[in-house]
């Protein structure tokens, strides 16, 4: 008796010379419906129909879909046409749920209960892996649809719930894309898991990021992306900014950047808006830099970094002017409940900025403290960022208070806080922290405002002649 397998797949990629190979060199019957029986029949393969087999009959194939599959495949090859593609297409709830192919999803379902007998293969990547498989093969292959179907219950769920404006469900359902050396610490496990959303990147020499690498790239590539078409040089270390500049060449962005915590570049990451030229690379060669991320590498800068064995080389193609839009939602696992919240996407608001002092800032300083202020947002909670033509010359970040954060940002900063931008993460709550900045002879200080003292500050401010911005917005990072 012949072999039959059942093909209807929303991804076509390869699909016809697959089925060819089944077909001529292992006999295999093709049934198939819809588009996909199209798709086939147009590229010249003999193709019987699902609905000769009697499935047409709608109760019988719900009440005995398993005797189905086990008496007429020995193997299904089914993938569903993406639910975001579904969505896009209607704002109805009810056509969206009548696109949905209920005959695929049984047929799925009781083909990869049927393991022992039935071959099922949702993935294009299974497709030739599918040709001579064990039970154990079966297996694997049968978890996958069941994976599989659970991401596409999860999506439709997700989506519906979306048409009704509910949100009291959040199914996190993820891949395991590998297991990781180990986690933050060597007796620590870890693995990388995929998102729903991901950025596009390739590793251009034979290295591995680690847990902490990624953090750290992440990091750097979020604060590089906010000045996607300039100049921009960032320096991350133990997933804190710890140096960024903008400069008229991407040599001066980073020396700027450099400049600001030479010692942070040991070990860091560093990303760049810009391609990556031999001036660069063979300064970094010099220094003992772990991770290095950008958009592109001329190619004598490429061969010059991979001479050193411990630089792990990142190349992002995703256009950093779209990164933030793909940065996921931030999700903490705690004895006490699951934290999820929106990845801070702020920006600046002309209606919500404004100054506040009887200094005025001149045109200088507010592309100066535009930039502190998109350093800050990055920085851990509590932060001062002091800045001066576009370099950060100080960051301090995680102290329990802010006066105690400027007063540490002052001491680093020493003389390069003249004349210089003060920005803050969080609300000003006392003059102290202006008093501070005025023995460091800060010219302007950019917070978000909203304290009950915030007169007492203004008045301070005011005493200095020091202009002071209220942007309305806080970016607290913890």
């Amino acid at each position: 008796m012949a072999k039959k397998v059942y093909v209807s797949v929303y991804d076509c990629d390869e699909l016809a010379d697959y089925v060819k190979v089944l077909h001529e060199k292992f006999d295999y019957e093709i049934v198939s419906s819809g588009l996909t029986l199209e798709y086939l029949s147009k590229n010249g393969l003999n193709v019987t129909d699902i609905s000769e087999l009697g499935i047409a009959d709608g109760f019988y194939a719900r009440t005995f879909m398993e005797e189905f599959i086990h008496k007429n495949f020995d193997m299904v090859i089914i993938n569903f046409r993406p639910v975001k593609d579904i969505a896009e297409k209607t704002d109805d709830v009810r056509q969206f749920a009548d696109a949905l192919s209920i005959l695929d999803f049984s047929l799925l379902r009781a083909a990869a209960k049927d393991f022992h007998d039935t071959i099922v293969v949702t993935d294009v990547s299974d497709f030739y892996k599918s040709i001579n498989v064990n039970v154990y093969d079966k297996q694997k292959l049968a978890l996958k649809a069941f994976q599989y179907m659970a991401d596409y219950d999860e999506a439709i769920a997700e989506q519906i719930g979306v048409y009704l404006g509910e949100d009291e469900r959040k199914m996190l359902n993820m891949a395991k894309l590998y297991e990781l050396k180990y986690g933050s610490n060597p007796h620590q496990r870890a693995a990388l898991y995929q998102s729903e959303k991901m950025a596009d990147y390739r590793i251009l020499n034979d290295k591995e990021l680690s847990y902490n690498d990624i953090l750290n790239l992440t990091t750097a590539v979020n604060i590089v992306s906010e000045f996607y078409d300039v100049n921009a040089a960032v320096i991350v270390k133990h997933n804190l900014p710890c140096g960024v500049a903008l400069g008229r060449s991407i040599f001066e962005a980073y020396t700027k950047a450099f400049d600001c915590d030479p010692f942070a570049t040991f070990s860091g990451t560093i990303a760049f808006s810009q391609n990556v030229n031999f001036e660069v690379a063979k300064h970094l060669s010099s220094m003992s830099v772990k991770v290095v991320a950008a958009p592109y590498y001329e190619e004598d800068a490429l061969e010059h970094l991979k001479k050193n064995t411990d630089l792990k080389i990142v190349r992002i193609s995703t256009e950093l002017k779209n990164f933030r839009k793909i940065v996921s939602d931030d999700i903490k696992v705690t004895p006490f409940g699951t934290l999820l919240q929106e990845a801070n996407r702020s920006e600046l608001d002309k209606d919500l900025f404004r100054v506040v002092t009887k200094a005025k800032p001149t045109a200088e300083q507010l592309e100066d403290a535009i930039f502190a202020w998109k350093v800050a947002k990055y920085a851990r909670t509590s932060s001062a960022v002091i800045a001066k033509d576009f370099k950060t010359t100080a960051i301090a970040q995680g102290q329990t208070h802010l006066a105690a954060a400027t007063e540490q940002a002052l001491d680093t900063a020493c003389e390069n806080s003249k004349d210089a931008i003060l920005a803050t993460d969080g609300a000003i709550q006392t003059g102290d922290v202006i008093n501070a900045a005025a023995q460091g002879r800060i010219s302007l200080v950019i917070q978000p405002g909203g304290s009950s003292r915030d007169k007492e500050v203004i008045a301070a401010a005011d005493k200095y002649n020091i202009v002071m911005i209220f942007t309305g917005i806080r970016n607290l990072r913890f």
